[in-house]
Parts: C-alpha cells; sequence; structure tokens
C-alpha cells in the first residue's frame, strides 16, 4: 500500500502575495492553501526577484551549471502559514518584473515590455538549484510539483543530483503544464547549446528533442509525470487539434506519455469582498467604483483611458494583453456592438504586449463606451468583476481559464469562446459560449447578453445563480485537491521514473 502524500514541494516562478503575472499564481497559490489546511506539509520554491524582501537566511547551494558554477542564497519566508523559500542570485534579484523588462531594470529603452533576454539561463539556474535547496533541507519529499515549462528539468535534475545518495528515491515528480503554447514550452536551443547550459548529460537530453531542439516539457513527460489544466485541453493536445502548441502532443502520443487533465481550482476567499459585495446591486457597485476611481489612484494601474459609466451594463477583458487571449477579434467588433450605442461599457484591463496596449489606448480614445485600465491591483479588479455584467474570453487557446471562473463567483456571466479549458461553460445555463469557428459568434452572444440585461432580468439572475452553485459544487480548490491532485500525486509515487538508469 502506498503511503499517504505528507510532504510536498511547490516549483515555480509565481506565486500569489508575492510574484504574479497570470494565472499561474492563482493555482500555485490555490494548491498551497488546500494542502496546507488539509495538513499536508507543504513548501513552496520561487525566485526572489527584485520587488521580494529577503527572507530569514538558512544556506547557501553550490550550483554547477556546464562550465559555471554558482551560489544562491536560500531564504525562508511565510505567506498565510506556506512556507516559501526564496532563491537569491543576481539573475533574480536584478529584475523588478517576473518575465518582462521594465522601465526600471531595462539597459535600453526598447527592451521595456520585452521578455528576458536571459531567460533560459534563469530557468535553469532555477531548477538546479530548488533540487539542490530540498536535498539541503534534508528530508526527502513524498512530490515535487513544478509548474510550466519552467520546471521540466525538474526530473533530471533530481536525477543528476540525488540518484547516487537516493534521495529521491520514493520522491514522484509531476510537471502541470499551464500553456502548452511554443511560446511558453522554455525551448533551450539545440542539443550542444543546451548541454552547455544545463550541464545534463547529452544522451539525457538527446531523449526530450523535439524538432531538434530541446524541449523541458518533453523532458517532463519522459523522464517524470505530466498533467495539463483542463481535460479538454488535454484532449486538444493529444488530439493534433491545438495548432498552437507545434507537435508537443503529437509526442507525447507516440511516446505513450500520459496527459491528464485537471481543471483547475478557485478560492472563493481571495476573491470575495464581503463589504463591495453588500452594496447590493450591480448598480449600486459601479456607482461606488465610480466615486473610488475618481478619488484614489490604484497602485499597479499605470494608465487609463475614458470615463465609467455607472448606469449601464460593464463587459470586461481582464487577462494577458497577448495575441493568444484574443484582443483582435474584441477590437475587430463594431463600436456600437451594432445598436448598443450608448448602452453598455466595454472595459479592457490588463497589461502586456507594447502594440495592443496602443490599441487598446486608441479605441479607448476615440469612442466613450470603450475604456481601458493598464496593470493590475487585486482590490481592483475584485471591485471591477463583482460590478461588471459579464467578462469576456474569446481566447485563441486556452488551457483552463481562470476570470471564467472569478466571472461566475462574482455574478459577472462569461461569455467564452469554446477551446481548451473554457469548453466547462454549459451555453445559456450559467455562461454563454460560442464555437471556435463561428466567427460572428463573439458579437451574436454580446448583442443577446445585453438584450437579457436590459429586457430579461429574470433569465441572468438565474444563469447567475447557476454559476455561483457551479463553483461552490465543483470548482472549489479544496475540492480539486481531493479530486484530482491527490489521486494523481499517490499515483506519480508509485510510478516512478526520474531516477531508474537510463
Amino acid at each position: 500500500m502506498v503511503p499517504e502524500v505528507l510532504k510536498v514541494w511547490l516549483v515555480s516562478r509565481e506565486i500569489d502575495g508575492l510574484a504574479g503575472a497570470g494565472g499561474l499564481k492563482d493555482v500555485v497559490r490555490g494548491l498551497a492553501d488546500s494542502l496546507l489546511s488539509m495538513n499536508y506539509d507543504v513548501t513552496v520554491i520561487i525566485p526572489r526577484y527584485g520587488f521580494i524582501d529577503k527572507g530569514r537566511y538558512l544556506y547557501k547551494v553550490e550550483v554547477p551549471l556546464g562550465k559555471n558554477t554558482h551560489y544562491v542564497d536560500i531564504s525562508e519566508t511565510e505567506l498565510s502559514g506556506i512556507k516559501i523559500h526564496l532563491l537569491d542570485a543576481p539573475c533574480f534579484s536584478s529584475k523588478t518584473d517576473i518575465y518582462n523588462y521594465t522601465k526600471d531594470d531595462a539597459l535600453h529603452s526598447e527592451y521595456i515590455g520585452k521578455g528576458h533576454i536571459d531567460a533560459n539561463n534563469m530557468n535553469v539556474l532555477f531548477q538546479a538549484a530548488a533540487v539542490l535547496d530540498i536535498i539541503q533541507n534534508g528530508i526527502s519529499p513524498d512530490v515535487i510539483n513544478g509548474h510550466d515549462g519552467h520546471t521540466g528539468l525538474l526530473p533530471l535534475y533530481m536525477k543528476k543530483f540525488g540518484e547516487s545518495s537516493g534521495f529521491f528515491k520514493h520522491t514522484g515528480v509531476l510537471i502541470t503544464i499551464h500553456n502548452a503554447g511554443t511560446a511558453y514550452q522554455q525551448i533551450l536551443g539545440d542539443l550542444s547549446t543546451a548541454y552547455e547550459l544545463t550541464g545534463i548529460a547529452a544522451e539525457e537530453l538527446q531523449e526530450c528533442l523535439l524538432d531538434n531542439q530541446v524541449n523541458p516539457l518533453m523532458a517532463a513527460g519522459v523522464f517524470g509525470h505530466v498533467n495539463t489544466v483542463s481535460p479538454g485541453y488535454a484532449r486538444e493536445l493529444l488530439s493534433g487539434i491545438d495548432k498552437f502548441s507545434g507537435s508537443l502532443g503529437a509526442a507525447y502520443k507516440s511516446a505513450g506519455i500520459q496527459l491528464k487533465g485537471i481543471y483547475n481550482g478557485i478560492n472563493p476567499d481571495h476573491w470575495l469582498n464581503k463589504s463591495f459585495l453588500a452594496l447590493g446591486s450591480r448598480l449600486n457597485r459601479r456607482r461606488e467604483l465610480c466615486r473610488i476611481v475618481e478619488n484614489t489612484v490604484y497602485s499597479g494601474i499605470h494608465y487609463s483611458a475614458g470615463k465609467l459609466n455607472p448606469e449601464v451594463p460593464w463587459i470586461v477583458f481582464h487577462g494577458r494583453l497577448t495575441q493568444q487571449k484574443g484582443v483582435d477579434a474584441i477590437l475587430n467588433l463594431p463600436e456600437d456592438l451594432e445598436g448598443f450605442a450608448g448602452k453598455f461599457n466595454f472595459i479592457f484591463y490588463g497589461q502586456g504586449e507594447g502594440k495592443i496596449v496602443e490599441k487598446l489606448r486608441l479605441r479607448a480614445a476615440e469612442s466613450s463606451d470603450w475604456l481601458f485600465f493598464e496593470g493590475y491591483n487585486r482590490d481592483f479588479t475584485v471591485k471591477i468583476i463583482a460590478s461588471a455584467s459579464f467578462v469576456v474570453v474569446p481566447s485563441m487557446w486556452e488551457p483552463c481559464g481562470q476570470i471564467d471562473m472569478i466571472g461566475q463567483l462574482l455574478g459577472a456571466i462569461p461569455i467564452v469562446r469554446s477551446v481548451g479549458g473554457l469548453k466547462k461553460i454549459r451555453h445559456r445555463i450559467d455562461g454563454f459560449k460560442y464555437s471556435s469557428k463561428n466567427t460572428q459568434g463573439l458579437l451574436k452572444n454580446l448583442k443577446t447578453a445585453l438584450n437579457w440585461e436590459w429586457e430579461k432580468q429574470g433569465k441572468v439572475s438565474l444563469m447567475r445563480q447557476n454559476a455561483e452553485n457551479v463553483i461552490y459544487g465543483q470548482r472549489i480548490w479544496r475540492k480539486i485537491l481531493i479530486r484530482g491532485y491527490l489521486p494523481l500525486y499517490r499515483k506519480v509515487q508509485r510510478e516512478i521514473k526520474h531516477c531508474q538508469s537510463s
């Protein structure tokens, strides 16, 4: 009989409350909180970026990578009871954003908003140092759960640093793929480049090649175990339907690599502002938020254009401003949504690619119905979604979807493109959903939604109740942990691959 999972380490570039850029932060925080609430021993490892205070110093680890040796300080802090290990090295502490340059750390202005040029070096050092940190800590964990392509090499470093001592003999390793788009796979280059960068044996890297490039997500599947964040996305990857992930899914299928899909969860306590919700109607909330915005400069909101109108329904797009998120599909809509001029506010809210930001600024400047808020602030996020009637998620691909669940929790009915994890929305029951092939689907559903909000309040009220019920009945993190992750953790313990001889 496999012993109960007791000790879990989560390895991630993000966790909500310390460092966040996208939905990854919420997943890691949700898993950690839920594990802790069920009395499991959980520790999270993240880099100590320049905006994170140093923790209590623990020790230093020496990290050999190829021809170079790095020294990483390990310190410990706490986040609502969660043990956090911070990995401190110049390549992390010199950064003032997780993935992109800012005006504070860019060597030249043209780098601002672009990805770090040393991203591969950062990722490799992070993974190797994380494994050495766990070894230095002295107690073998039951499971190491890495998150995204930034952690795909963990099983290889567990093998490299722990095989001779047998330290990880009983440790299962799972890499959760949050986004398999080719830009998110953290590809390391050809075999020679990857060998010099990682110091991992060439014969092992050879097994991680995909299209002649060393791919960390191949390493994760070959030497460890992988899952992704919805059943729909897992099916799309393995069937080859998802054209944005390159040949990864086909390679998994050919190699017999299993890819289980487990929906992300949501922690309602993180998203419920009870005093704001106590205002009652969405009209009251809109009026209050307008008053707040007029008198408060929200930290993290760097730019806004347009003036909110509290007397009309709000439609919100909130997320990373990237091609993946389907922003162009929204910008291609007619400005009046075919007859609704003056009867809605369409609010863009987020941060991301410079070209998209410029388009949104232009749209907001040209039309009083369209607005743009650039940046991120948790309090503002909660209040604007709780004030909105609808959240729009027109993603070209979407592994799970987080904003649709936040909208369901807070009463902003989601309008989604039916891809990946967004397929969980039930059309006209707890949201609106349109086919990925229907070029008019977004406009059609927006018009229906606005018409119902103005004329058929009973229908939208029932949808909001159904949406809230599905969150509490199926999507809270504790239930996701019990039904999805704990059984998978036990499975990877039974089927340990990373320490077997090659």
